[in-house]
């Protein structure tokens, strides 16, 4: 029996679902893990900007669809078992915690970076957000965190908490339909931009060189993209596997690890996504990346476990997580609307406003 199971467990813990009891084995999982997303990471953008090229399409639009898609994933895939296992009160803090962190963290960081760099390279400095990333995708991702921060007002569908009492807070059946719609509302956008841009933009796209055989090219292409992303997923599983499994047998606290190991954890396919365009110069397609996994973290993830069962939210979710949500993201799109960028200050505002909410979510809500 004990060596049927063994060839299991050894599965589970290379794809990161489980972490050994050795810590020098979790330690030489966590290189493996770095190395898996940077590998991830260089194919993932590599090819999201070659198909650019290829289709002519801006890669602000390419990473607000296909990346994003890709990248919001596993989260979808955690928060619908969780809310089959009954925890549905995760599903909307991890969307919410997760769009948090993309904008006040990852936008943030990179905005820092994109300036460290420039300083480097004699280059200008600052994140490109153009004005139709603002109206456009950034309008979308306003009106969804405002509507399902107003949905879980005034509706809880039926929803019930954990202990089985009825939910306070909660999003209902119907509002899930809503946020559905919104989603088509935003892919169908997001197309016809994709369309128009071919006429409109494509003279301004570098061209790629000429091809032989397109289909082997784009077989290629599609090959690299989703290589990338299985390393970049299975690279973030084992990081933050074993990190926390390190940080627990150091005797950190499980609130530390949850507010850093585990926060930063579950928006790390976004990180590397966007360290690496800002890195190789396609800034727009990291801040495209952002924006789309947003939009897709309140309208598909939220919404398809809410058609699953009625989403009881939590108090500290209604009064701190989601008005925080809308005040990154008002910050986000207004401080990048005169210049049409994020520069190195207005990230270093993005990141105070997060690091000032973790200090509340932490201090305030956690003695209370």
């Amino acid at each position: 029996m004990y060596l049927a199971v063994e060839p299991l467990e050894f599965l589970r813990i290379f794809i990161g679902l489980d972490a050994p009891a050795s810590i020098l084995f979790c330690s030489l999982l966590i290189l493996l893990g770095m190395l898996c997303i940077t590998k991830g990471g260089d194919l993932f953008t590599d090819s999201s900007v070659e198909i650019a090229r290829l289709t002519r399409i801006p890669p602000v639009i390419i990473g607000a669809t296909i990346v994003s898609m890709s990248t919001t994933f596993p989260e979808l895939m955690v928060s619908v078992t969780g809310t089959l296992a009954g925890k549905g009160d995760l599903a909307v803090g991890n969307a919410l915690g997760s769009c948090l962190c993309n904008i006040g963290l990852i936008i943030g960081s990179c905005a820092l970076l994109k300036g460290y760099l420039s300083r480097k390279r004699k280059t200008e400095s600052g994140i490109p957000v153009s004005r139709l990333t603002i109206v456009g995708p950034g309008f979308f991702m306003l009106f969804s965190g405002i509507l399902v921060w107003v949905f879980s007002l005034f509706s809880t569908g039926g929803a019930v908490t954990q202990s089985g009492a009825p939910a306070e807070f909660a999003i209902a059946r119907w509002q899930a339909v809503c946020l559905l719609c919104v989603l088509a509302a935003y892919i169908l956008f997001s197309l016809r931009v994709a369309m128009a841009s071919r006429h409109d933009f494509g003279e301004e796209l570098e061209l790629p060189p000429l091809i032989e055989n397109q289909v082997k090219y784009c077989l290629k292409l599609a090959l690299m993209f989703f290589i990338g992303a299985c390393l970049v997923v299975l690279g973030s599983r084992l990081l933050v596997t074993n990190a926390v499994q390190v940080a627990r047998y150091f005797e950190v606290s499980e609130l530390l690890i949850g507010l850093t190991i585990l926060a930063v954890g579950t928006s790390l396919p976004e990180y590397t996504i966007s360290v690496l365009s800002i890195i190789k110069g396609h800034g727009a397609l990291g801040t495209g990346n952002i924006i789309g996994a947003n939009v897709l973290n309140i309208n598909m993830v939220i919404a398809i476990c809410a058609l699953i069962h009625p989403l009881p939210i939590q108090r500290q979710t209604v009064i701190l997580d989601g008005p925080v949500v809308i005040l990154l993201i008002v910050a986000m799109l207004g401080l990048a609307w005169k210049k049409k960028v994020i520069s190195t200050s207005s990230g270093a505002i993005l990141l105070a406003i997060y690091i000032g909410y973790l200090l509340v979510a932490t201090f305030g809500f956690a003695s209370s």
